[in-house]
């Protein structure tokens, strides 16, 4: 069945009054959202968008993300929804390189930086959300005493009369080829890959989910990934809506924040969670209170994908938290997922990425010969969910797409049983929590700095994050005195994405190369991991000289950009990543554990002074 024809036979029957979306707690019913949608339809055929136009989405407000996501499907448009922490120079590039027709973007992303020269756009004002329920909410029920204002999107969509919402919404309908969704696998400012996905391979993927999963109306979905991901699109506005389920998300997931979503497990009645082994492993952490978390009458299990799940976390968090945890494997290529480890008891095996459903895998060596049972070689796979190919670039398609297989560029083993694990990696994509990094992409933004002779970028091992980036610099001739690592670092931040900028920067006086000119990786992360042992803070130092020194470390700053006032959500650099690594790191300065409470309840750096300070009382230790 196509995937307008799953979302037709849903939304059929499902109950106008059901939420849809619940979004940081406010609700979005099924009716207004599936109303929003029709008139969008209208909307976009008085543009003159229709099939073979791209939208691209640059937008924080969910409810506004899913009603385009499905209007542009059901009117035959291809949609690529992008990271709204994109830089202003990455966002551009990405639009162009995707053949954006028309951008529907957040007024002060649009504020902060110009989209290309001339791309029709549509804004989002902060009235279409603002915290006040999102567009739908805002559009039918203003507040009481207050004048209807309707401003950008919300505006024209007042203005316009909704399509008949009865099937067939569109003649003829999308046909299985037609593009539908379009994906950033690596490359926003270096050659680009756009993943080509069709409405063909969008059904296939969800035909899939409802052979795997138990997905039904009665789900409570909580995605807190997020939504320029696949898993987040995926397993968020896309299967809720083909099943008439409920999707709860957080509007920007924050690891201050995981206390507060899990104990709303209970409360919401949550059967699915989705997340990255990232997550878990901070979940591994906060043990005690969380335990019983998941003990509910109505939860079902975890989905774990994005990266290596590593055993011994995987079978801390089932038996710490008593709950089955599904593991994944697959890429942005193949949609979604192509293997599955679970949740069904005889595809289940620990440590392994599973078998594969509905498609046909391969293990090959480098001749392109099938190695037997045990033995590693490259994965490739085929089926219905495998991608068009990369648009516009069909050198690169070529090397990927062969006789219909997609070769992964992952090593893997299979045996006797069929079941499968990643041994290794031949991309050189750096995957941290569970998000693709392009290394090329950071060496570029270097190379750009005046200061600058030479870079090179791979990933760090990390026990949270699976990896960390990392970048080794040479200076030009003269820069040594006038360039610090800290002059680097705010130089990405200002080109690259905030999960992008290097967490470690080593300088150094050149990058060994073999005779060919290849940067020698091992040898350079070998020089890193000589270099990483941390300086030891003075030991005259006051607690809160020593807190800044720690911080500025982790976000890659200097002490004097820091306050005991800077807070999580206004200091760049303090993402979730940053965030475990700041408690990890001062965990080890003063040789302290940290509580989950401590973990999950430090947003500005005064309380993390006061939380060591208490420890610090308690052992009789000074806290000066």
């Amino acid at each position: 069945m196509g995937l307008c024809e799953l979302f037709d036979q849903a939304v059929r029957s499902v109950p106008a009054s059901r939420p849809a979306l619940v979004i940081d707690g406010r609700a979005t019913p099924y009716g207004p959202l599936l109303d929003r949608i029709a008139r969008l339809r209208t909307l976009f055929a008085a543009k003159g968008l229709g099939p073979g136009d791209r939208i691209g989405l640059l937008t924080e407000d969910v409810p506004v993300l899913a009603a385009v996501l499905w209007a542009s499907l059901r009117s035959g448009i291809a949609v690529i929804n992008l990271n709204v922490d994109l830089s202003p120079t990455e966002r551009r590039h990405a639009l162009t390189a995707a053949g954006v027709t028309h951008a529907i973007v957040d007024r002060a992303i649009l504020d902060a930086a110009p989209l290309p020269p001339g791309l029709a756009h549509t804004v989002v004002e902060p009235a279409d959300g603002g915290g006040r329920g999102g567009l739908i909410g805002r559009l039918l029920k203003p507040r009481k005493g207050e004048a209807a204002a309707p401003a950008g999107l919300l505006a024209e969509l007042a203005a316009v009369t909704p399509v008949d919402p009865s099937p067939p919404l569109l003649s003829p309908p999308p046909t299985p080829e037609t593009p539908g969704l379009m994906l950033f696998t690596s490359g926003t400012t270096s050659a680009p890959k756009v993943v080509e996905l069709s409405h063909g391979n969008l059904s296939a993927q969800i035909e899939t989910f409802l052979t795997v999963y138990d997905y039904d109306a009665g789900s409570h979905i909580l995605n807190v990934l997020p939504l320029h991901f696949t898993d987040g699109l995926l397993h968020g506005p896309i299967i809720s809506l083909v099943t008439g389920a409920t999707l709860f998300r957080p509007r920007r997931f924050a690891v201050q924040d995981l206390g507060t979503i899990l104990h709303g497990v209970y409360r919401d009645r949550i059967t699915h969670f989705i997340v990255v082994p990232a997550i878990l492993s901070i979940m591994d952490r906060l043990h005690g209170e969380f335990d019983d978390a998941f003990r509910t009458p109505d939860f079902r299990y975890i989905r774990s994908s994005g990266d290596r799940l590593p055993e011994p976390l995987w079978r801390s968090v089932q038996e710490r938290f008593g709950v089955r945890v599904v593991n994944t494997y697959g890429l942005s290529e193949t949609v979604c997922e192509a293997l599955y480890c679970g949740p069904a008891e005889d595809r289940f095996r620990m440590g392994t990425v599973g078998q594969p459903v509905d498609c046909e895998i391969r293990v090959i060596d480098p001749e392109g010969h099938d190695v037997p049972a045990g033995e590693p070689g490259e994965l490739l796979i085929r089926g219905g969910n495998i991608m068009r190919g990369y648009l516009n670039r069909p050198d690169l398609t070529a090397e990927v797409l062969k006789d219909g297989w997609f070769h992964t560029g992952d090593l893997a083993t299979v045996d006797d049983d069929g079941f499968v694990r990643i041994v290794g990696r031949r991309k050189t994509l750096i995957i941290s929590g569970g998000t693709n990094i392009q290394p090329q992409d950071i060496t570029d933004a270097l190379l750009v700095h005046p200061g600058v002779a030479d870079a090179v970028t791979f990933g760090l091992p990390d026990p949270v994050w699976g990896e960390r980036v990392a970048v080794a610099v040479v200076l030009r001739d003269g820069a040594g005195s006038s360039v610090a690592t800290t002059d680097l670092v705010e130089h990405c931040r200002r080109h690259l994405a905030p999960h992008k900028v290097p967490r470690v920067i080593r300088i150094m006086d050149a990058l060994p190369r073999n005779p060919a000119g290849k940067v020698l990786l091992d040898a350079v992360r070998d020089a890193v991991d000589a270099d990483q042992a941390v300086n030891p803070l003075r030991a005259d130092a006051t607690l809160e000289e020593r807190i800044l020194e720690i911080a500025a470390r982790v976000f890659g700053c200097a002490p004097s950009d820091l306050r005991m006032t800077s807070e999580a959500r206004t200091t760049f650099g303090w993402d979730s990543l940053a965030h475990i690594q700041l408690m990890e790191a001062t965990e080890r300065a003063f040789a302290i554990i940290l509580s989950p409470r401590d973990i999950l309840g430090v947003s500005r750096l005064e309380h993390l002074k006061a939380i060591v300070a208490g420890y610090l009382d308690r052992d009789g230790r000074a806290a000066s």
